[in-house]
């Protein structure tokens, strides 16, 4: 029996049911029938989307011109808008990155340069009394200020996404992973579990996995490598040690933004994430950090933390385009499939793909809207 001869139709189907997948899928639903999203997990959201920080990012570490730098700034009003009209948890807290010595003073101007130069609003300079005015508890006489920075529930989020893109028409086929793919014409062939879909435009926003799928259509240009980041907490009696978002300056190999302390909407603080490469793209546990080295990373920022106010807490993995010994920036792969058009791969699509996901939503969209008018 032939594929055709089986297969359901769908205009377009988004692989992948993360927050970025999902703001696709509800772009869509407002101008295109037949707009399908296939899930692997029992629910949306359920990995990298909401097993992060839940920071809305203002957009001052990115390579000015890059995707990450583009979409984060245009998407940070895009979000704290949404958010206020669905009733979503969000608070713009406002962030420092602190420095430890006013001789990382030069570190602090470069940030500050950079997210001038992609059109961050509102960064400044301060000093210690600018600090201790809004944090007693740090100790750092130098950072840079971003007021526009904040905090959300990414989970409500992904809900909602996911529940307007159904209001609008769309289906949302969750425990539903691609086993293969078959392109024939201008129709790609997906089969899952339970059926086989035709699609004139498929969208790859598989995440961790998104290279893997690449690979079904024979694209190997990636790799994705599963970037675990672990986080412990502050125990409840000791959460108002900090009110805001607190940073320290970045990983210089560009494997991330450091161990920080990050408040959440539910009332919680977090210390973390760490970054630690895993070979397994299901490893959320094994050999975890411990709690003492959490402690170690806060306690230049934060020296009235004592080692027992910490406790483990939740892990999340990044898909990230960069293997363990490469260092610097690298940015998001968006492009249409060299052998199938009619194939968008989203790969690499690690943060600041919350903060970014209603403006990759806008673009995404248009991407497909060519493929199939």
């Amino acid at each position: 029996m032939t594929p055709e001869s089986t297969a359901s139709t769908a205009n377009i189907v988004i692989i992948g049911g993360g927050v970025i997948g999902l703001s696709v899928l509800a772009e869509l639903a407002q101008t295109h029938d037949d707009v399908f999203l296939l899930e692997a997990k029992p629910r949306v959201g359920q990995i990298s989307s909401t097993r992060n920080s839940g920071v809305i990012h203002a957009g001052m570490y990115y390579a000015t011109g890059s995707l990450k730098a583009t979409h984060c700034v245009r998407g940070v009003p895009m979000l704290y808008e949404f958010c206020a009209r669905y009733d979503i948890p969000h608070q713009r807290i406002g962030k420092l990155i602190v420095a430890d010595s006013l001789d990382q003073t030069p570190e602090l101007e470069a940030i500050k340069k950079l997210g001038d130069a992609n059109g961050v609003e509102g960064l400044q300079l301060v000093d210690h009394s600018f600090i201790r005015h809004r944090e007693p508890a740090l100790a750092s006489p130098v950072a840079l200020h971003s007021p526009n920075t904040g905090i959300i529930e990414a989970e409500a989020l992904v809900n909602k996404l996911a529940a307007l893109a159904q209001e609008r028409g769309a289906h949302i086929l969750p425990g539903s992973p691609v086993q293969s793919v078959e392109v024939k014409g201008d129709l790609v062939y997906l089969r899952t579990p339970h059926e086989t879909i035709a699609a004139r435009c498929v969208i790859n926003s598989a995440g961790l996995y998104a290279d893997a799928v690449a690979r079904m259509f024979g694209y190997d240009k990636h790799t994705v490598y599963a970037c675990r980041g672990e986080y412990a907490e502050v125990v409840p009696s000791r959460r108002e040690l900090i009110k805001g978002l607190v940073y320290p300056l970045p990983l210089k190999n560009g494997h991330g933004l450091g161990v920080h302390l990050t408040p959440t909407t539910g009332g919680r603080l977090l210390v973390g994430p760490n970054s630690r490469y895993r070979d397994s793209k299901e490893d959320y546990e094994g050999d975890p950090t411990p709690v003492k080295d959490f402690y170690e990373a806060a306690l230049h920022m934060l020296p009235t933390l004592r080692p027992e106010d910490l406790r483990a807490s939740y892990s999340g993995l990044r898909p990230r385009l960069q293997a363990a010994h490469e260092s610097g920036f690298v940015d998001w792969a968006i492009e249409y499939d060299p052998q199938y058009p009619q194939v968008i791969h989203l790969i690499g699509m690690e943060s600041p793909g919350l903060t970014s996901c209603l403006s990759l939503g806008l673009s995404i969209a248009k991407m497909a809207s060519e493929v199939v008018t």
